[in-house]
C-alpha cells in the first residue's frame, strides 16, 4: 500500500463537476484506508461541499489562489510557473504518486510539465476531449512529452484516448481505459412511467451549458411543426451558466414541451418519470448522465460523440444522432417517436449492456489501479 499520494483537480472552471467523481471517491477511500492525501484545488472563496467533505475524511487540502485579471495576465510569465512548481513541491513532498485530474485532455499541462521537470512520479486523468480545441504546433509538442511522461494516463473512452493520440500526435502508449463512478445503485431499477403508452417523456440531464451540451439543438427540434402537434414532455435538468438564455429561447419559441425541473439530487426518482434520456451533446469523454440512465434501465437519444458509441447500440439500446446537428437529431428522435411501443425492451437491454460495461464499484477498480502503480517500476 501506497505511504502517500497527491492528487491535483487541474478544474479552474466550475465549484463541482462529473469529471470531480473519480479522483475525489478515490482521495477519500485512500484517507480512510490510512494513507496519507493531499488535494489540490482552486480557491473558490467558499466551502465547497465535497471538498470539505475530503478534508473531513482526514485528506490536507490545498487551495490554491483565483487568479485575478493581473494574476491571469501573468500566468504565460515566469513568476506564474515558478508558482506551479513551487505548489507542485509542496503538494507533492514525499509522495508515492501525484495525479493530476482534467476535465479535458488540455486542463493540466502546467501541473504535469512541473511533475515531469521536478522528477516526481505522475499519473494523469483525461475526462473529455473536443476535436474542436486542437491546439498549435508548440503547444502540442509540449502536451506530448508531458503525456509521455505519464507512468499511466486514465480516459474514460476509447474515443477520448484515439483523438487525443491523433491532437497530440503521440502513441500514449501509457494510456488507458477507466470507469467514473455513477450516483444511482447498481441495481437500480425505478418503475416504468405509468404515462408510457399515451407520452413520450425525455429527460436531459446535464449542465446547462449550451455550447457543449447542445440545448439550442434539441429546441430548434422542438419547434418543428411535427414535434408542436404530437404528445411529448421534455424536462431539462440541472443548472449552469446559460439558464436565463435557454428560458429566453423556449419563451420566443412558445414551446410547451419544455420543462425547466432544476437540479435534482435522486437520479432515480427522475428516471421513475421519464422513459428516454436525450442527449445532444457536440463533444463528450462518457457521459454520466448516459451510464445513469442506462443503469435505471432507460434507453438514450443521444449524439455520437466521444465514448456514447461504446455504449448506445443505435436501434438496440437507444438511438444515435450520427453527428451534432439539428437535422440528425431530428431523424433520430423520430426514430425513437416511431418505435416508441419498444421503448421498455430497449431500456431493458440497455440496463444489461451497461453491467457488462461498468463494475459495482469503479472507485475501488481505481484504488487498485493506483496501488498497482505505485508498486510498478
Amino acid at each position: 500500500m501506497m505511504r502517500k499520494i497527491a492528487f491535483i483537480a487541474a478544474n479552474e472552471y466550475v465549484p463541482w463537476g462529473g469529471s470531480e467523481y473519480l479522483w475525489a471517491g478515490a482521495a477519500e477511500r485512500l484517507a480512510r484506508c490510512g494513507v496519507e492525501v493531499h488535494v489540490s484545488v482552486k480557491d473558490w472563496r467558499e466551502p465547497i461541499r465535497q471538498i470539505e467533505q475530503l478534508r473531513a475524511a482526514g485528506c490536507q487540502i490545498f487551495k490554491r489562489p483565483t487568479p485575478g485579471l493581473a494574476r491571469r495576465a501573468l500566468r504565460k510569465l515566469p513568476p506564474w510557473r515558478e508558482y506551479v512548481h513551487r505548489h507542485v513541491k509542496k503538494v507533492g513532498a514525499g509522495a508515492d504518486l501525484v495525479i493530476v485530474s482534467q476535465g479535458s485532455n488540455t486542463d493540466g499541462l502546467p501541473w504535469m510539465e512541473a511533475l515531469l521537470a521536478t522528477g516526481y512520479k505522475y499519473g494523469v486523468i483525461v475526462q473529455g476531449a473536443a476535436e474542436m480545441n486542437w491546439p498549435p504546433d508548440n503547444v502540442i509538442e509540449r502536451f506530448a512529452q508531458a503525456y509521455e511522461g505519464a507512468s499511466r494516463v486514465y480516459f474514460v473512452s476509447e474515443a477520448s484516448l484515439a483523438l487525443t493520440r491523433r491532437q497530440f500526435v503521440a502513441p500514449l502508449s501509457r494510456g488507458c481505459v477507466i470507469r467514473n463512478p455513477f450516483n444511482v445503485r447498481y441495481d437500480a431499477r425505478p418503475p416504468w412511467p405509468s404515462n408510457g403508452s399515451v407520452q413520450l417523456s425525455l429527460a436531459f440531464v446535464s449542465r446547462l451549458e449550451t455550447m457543449g451540451k447542445g440545448h439550442d439543438m434539441l429546441l430548434e427540434v422542438l419547434a418543428l411543426s411535427r414535434w408542436r402537434e404530437r404528445n411529448i414532455h421534455v424536462s431539462l435538468y440541472g443548472d449552469g451558466p446559460n439558464e436565463r438564455s435557454l428560458h429566453r429561447m423556449v419563451e420566443q419559441a412558445k414551446l410547451t414541451s419544455i420543462r425547466f425541473a432544476g437540479f435534482s439530487e435522486s437520479i432515480e426518482q427522475i428516471w421513475s418519470n421519464h422513459q428516454v434520456l436525450i442527449f445532444p451533446s457536440r463533444h463528450e469523454g462518457m457521459p454520466l448522465a448516459l451510464v445513469e440512465a442506462m443503469l435505471c434501465g432507460r434507453p438514450a437519444i443521444a449524439t455520437d460523440v466521444g465514448g456514447v458509441r461504446e455504449l448506445v447500440r443505435d436501434g438496440i439500446n437507444g438511438f444515435l444522432a450520427k453527428a451534432p446537428t439539428v437535422e440528425l437529431l431530428d431523424e433520430a428522435m423520430n426514430r425513437a417517436w416511431e418505435n416508441r411501443h419498444r421503448l421498455k425492451e430497449m431500456g431493458e437491454q440497455a440496463a444489461a449492456d451497461v453491467h457488462q460495461w461498468v463494475s459495482a464499484d469503479p472507485v475501488e477498480d481505481f484504488v487498485r489501479e493506483l496501488t498497482a502503480l505505485v508498486e510498478s517500476r
